[in-house]
């Protein structure tokens, strides 16, 4: 049996400690799935968050978190809101808009796009999370300036 495909199957995330332009504190450490480092012909990234099980007090931690700082990527992007129907709902800010979407969705955003997203609600009991995509391989941001 040949194990040519091998190498593309990550089996265990490599956690990090941080990542540019974002302040969620209590999910350090990032469990990230997929990327250069793990794959070097990848050509994504992903990372996930998933809380299993909803409680109160993870539902006002992660309500009083601000969001993302605005950035933008040289790079296509996609947010995956996953779980059950209204888990979570996320405030997703693209450009000069902002949208309120719930799990499960998702959003694509081109690259060059200001964007920023945090979760603004959320159903004690019910299970949810984010997987960000980003389609390059690594996660890189750019500053937003004043022109957007």
């Amino acid at each position: 049996m040949s194990n040519q495909y091998e190498r593309f199957i990550v089996r265990k995330p490599m956690l990090v400690n941080e990542l540019p332009d974002h302040d969620f504190s209590q999910a350090i450490p990032y469990p990230v799935l997929m990327g250069k480092e793990l794959v070097p012909e990848a050509k994504a990234w992903a990372l996930y968050l998933f809380i299993k099980e909803i409680t109160q007090e993870l539902k006002d931690m992660a309500i009083g978190t601000d969001r993302a700082t605005p950035h933008k990527h040289a790079f296509d992007e996609m947010y995956l809101m996953i779980g059950e129907e209204k888990a979570i709902t996320f405030e997703v800010m693209m450009g000069n808009e902002t949208y309120r979407v719930d799990t499960p969705a998702a959003v694509y955003i081109p690259k060059g796009t200001p964007h920023a997203i945090r979760p603004v609600d959320a159903t004690v009991g019910k299970s949810g999370g984010l997987i960000p995509v980003c389609l390059n391989g690594e996660y890189i941001t750019l500053p937003v300036d004043d022109a957007g």
